[in-house]
């Protein structure tokens, strides 16, 4: 399993969202349009991830971990670090930097969440969506990686947990860390894959990236230039997948994965691998 958050945050999923490999590419990919998404004048029905400490936090690590889990799943909770007192999925009096998860019933009310551990199918939930025609790009290339990757989103609340280890785990927990693998900067994962989409351009009959004149490639690249994100999710998932109906294609899925696992598998960033970070496991509000 993977999560996302600011370096600040425990190795220990508390409140949060986790997920398999293809679940946490989905989330990851998909904001690699954040620049355009969240460019003035933002629409707030379609940019939800603009005010997501979760991508948009300047010092963002990904964490590889091993669950052991009671696989009686329950609702899947959105779990998101509350900002200016709201947590954008309905509690609007929570605590600013602590997690807030949020259920909902099969009526799509809001409730609280059960100890169960939350799962939720990427491809029942998002791949089924099609951006409408005259959509923006970046809208598009969101419901083309759904398609692309699939995979499962799980959440990990407190009620569940069953404690680091240092006290007998409490009765009807559902949930515990089994082993923290490894823990990078993101910014080092971001390019160690960019690096693989790059390459990948560069072999093909009309390379994209060359083309950008405001954002370059290798360690020279500007990754919030529209023409960097164009030629990448071009890559990724085909020069249609911008548009409304536009196939998905582009690079093998096991390509993908490959260049995801990389900087887990190795800390030598000549091999595509990343250093790994000093873990930690408390957090604010615990």
């Amino acid at each position: 399993m993977f999560h996302v958050n600011p370096s600040i945050y425990g190795v220990a999923p508390i409140n949060m969202d986790i997920a398999d490999t293809l679940g946490d590419m989905y989330f990851d990919m998909r904001s690699k349009a954040l620049p355009l998404e969240c460019k003035p004048p933002i629409d707030p029905s379609a940019a939800r991830d603009c005010d997501n400490a979760e991508v948009s936090a300047s010092d963002l690590v990904i964490t590889k971990l091993v669950l052991e889990v009671d696989n009686r799943f329950g609702a899947y909770g959105r779990c998101n670090i509350c900002v200016n007192g709201s947590d954008h999925h309905g509690n609007n009096s929570c605590t600013d930097g602590v997690y807030d998860c949020i259920c909902e019933d099969k009526m799509m009310r809001p409730e609280p969440c059960t100890a169960a551990v939350g799962a939720e199918n990427v491809t029942e939930h998002a791949a089924s969506r099609e951006c409408s025609p005259g959509s923006k790009n970046w809208e598009c290339w969101h419901d083309a990686v759904a398609k692309k990757t699939g995979g499962f989103w799980y959440s990990t609340v407190e009620k569940g947990w069953c404690g680091d280890g240092s006290s007998p785990a409490p009765a009807g927990c559902t949930w515990r860390v089994a082993e923290f693998v490894k823990r990078v900067d993101k910014k080092c994962s971001d390019n160690a894959i960019y690096n693989e989409v790059e390459k990948v351009d560069a072999g093909g009959t009309a390379p994209c990236f060359t083309q950008c004149s405001d954002s370059g490639v290798g360690p020279h690249r500007n990754a919030s230039s529209p023409c960097w994100i164009a030629c990448f999710y071009n890559t990724v998932l085909g020069p249609a997948a911008g548009q409304s109906g536009g196939a998905v294609t582009g690079m093998p899925l096991q390509d993908l994965v490959t260049a995801w696992d990389l900087p887990f598998a190795s800390s030598d960033p000549a091999q595509g691998g990343c250093p790994p970070l000093q873990p930690h496991w408390n957090q604010p509000g615990y």
